[in-house]
């Protein structure tokens, strides 16, 4: 056992992690508040007080180490907010929709490819954001059943959230946590990613089939989609576009330019720099932008959690349940993989992968410390969050935007309904994942 026992501050840190998991999952409070009361009450009570600094102090370390992510989180949220009113990505639908000629299972690839590459470049909050209306107005005047292209929207966004660092939070939380790099990310996670997208949309061609394959799309309704007339902004298009693809580029390349130059760029910096420099050259009021671009709620959500979570570093417990999962596995490298594959998966589907995915984080950086190979967990951890985010309409914070939307247009998905069909694939992908990782690695 580790040399030290839970303290009244270890058991109190645990207790709020719980109270807020189960407001999380039972949503029967707004989950920004119930994280930042959670902040405010553990620093209020002096967990995280010393000798030389005030419980507020260190407890705001944990935002301040993170305000990398906060800033990645923000400055993709303007930036893609601005370029998305150039039409270009709803002309990109469009096409699909006239190359493939309406017909709904090849419809339902495309959009399902299409979410996972948008998701890989600019992360699954501002694809969602993007995509849902997308598909709710193909549905509506296609005539198309709502649920496989929203449950496969879904899906692939969470997945694609795993292959690059900039394509989720918890990915981007990880990979600048533990050092990983851009393309250690895409060679590892990336490439598992692939596979199970071919077993995702593969499943739900089969459990989609009766509705899919009872609806015909005419021509005549095919032929009034023109991905020209989607077009709109053209000064955004022009100028917009590029400044958004030079931004992920840099990011893609931080590594190389750093290897080369010796100059290191980080995320943060990119994203905002390139955010800014569009509401300059587009006259866009910051007033405005704060206000209509920005998802307030969750970077306040992310800054409770980081404080939340951070007690448990701070108390020590982190450390205990690392050494906890050592003596269930035996030191087992194998073990350990399959349940932080399986389990993360499992898990991340009824609580929120954030804060899960933040905690095991340190969980696995105190297993390192005690001598363990932990680099096989990395994956499994990061791809057991991602497949574990789409198994319910809450385990993610994309899914919870792509529900909302929905149900505001009148297509309601109840929570047990999704379930049932998530769950089996959440389950088979773990599994995938666990024995691709085995392969590789054990």
């Amino acid at each position: 056992m580790p040399n030290f026992e839970l303290t009244f501050f270890s058991l109190l840190s645990l207790i709020v992690l719980s109270i807020v998991y189960f407001f999380l999952i039972s949503e029967k409070l707004n989950k920004v508040i119930v994280s930042m009361l959670g902040a405010v009450f553990l620093i209020f009570m002096q967990v995280f007080r010393t000798l030389s600094h005030s419980s507020q102090e260190n407890a705001f370390q944990f935002i301040s180490h993170n305000l990398d992510i906060l800033f990645f989180v923000i400055g993709m949220m303007i930036l893609v907010g601005i370029v998305r009113d150039s039409g270009i990505f709803e002309a990109v639908a469009i096409w699909i929709v006239k190359t493939v000629r309406g017909k709904p299972k090849l419809l339902l690839i495309s959009l399902g490819y299409l979410t996972l590459f948008m998701t890989t470049l600019f992360s699954n909050i501002p694809t969602i954001l993007i995509m849902v209306p997308v598909i709710l107005i193909l549905v509506r005047s296609l005539k198309l059943p709502y649920l496989p292209y929203l449950f496969t929207i879904v899906m692939m966004a969470n997945l694609g959230g795993a292959m690059t660092p900039i394509s989720d939070p918890t990915t981007y939380y990880q990979a600048k946590t533990v050092g990983l790099g851009f393309m250690e990310v895409v060679s590892n996670s990336g490439a598992i990613v692939l596979l199970l997208s071919v077993v995702t949309l593969a499943y739900t061609l089969w459990i989609f089939r009766k509705p899919l394959a009872a609806v015909k799309v005419s021509a005549s309704a095919v032929a009034q989609f023109k991905p020209s007339s989607a077009l709109g902004n053209r000064r955004v298009l022009y100028r917009g576009t590029p400044i958004l693809f030079l931004a992920i580029f840099l990011m893609m390349g931080k590594e190389w330019i750093k290897s080369k130059t010796g100059i290191a760029i980080d995320n943060a910096t990119v994203t905002l720099g390139a955010a800014f420099f569009c509401m300059l050259i587009f006259h866009r009021e910051p007033k405005k932008v704060f206000r209509d671009l920005i998802d307030w709620e969750i970077i306040f959500f992310f800054m409770g959690l980081f404080v939340v979570v951070g007690a448990l570093e701070f108390t020590r417990v982190i450390e205990l349940l690392a050494h906890g999962l050592v003596q269930i596995s035996n030191g087992s490298i194998v073990i350990l993989t399959l349940l932080m594959t399986t389990g993360s998966a499992l898990l991340s589907t009824f609580i929120d992968n954030v804060p899960y995915n933040i905690t095991m984080v340190g969980a696995i950086q105190a297993m390192e410390k005690s001598g363990i190979v932990v680099y096989p967990l990395w994956w499994a951890l990061n791809l057991g969050t991602s497949i574990g985010g789409a198994g319910s309409p809450i385990a993610a914070a994309c899914n919870v935007i792509a529900f909302g939307q929905a149900e505001k247009e009148g297509y309601k998905t109840g929570f047990l309904q999704y379930l049932k069909l998530a769950l089996p694939l959440v389950v088979l992908n773990s599994l995938i994942t666990f024995g691709v990782l085995w392969i590789k690695f054990l």
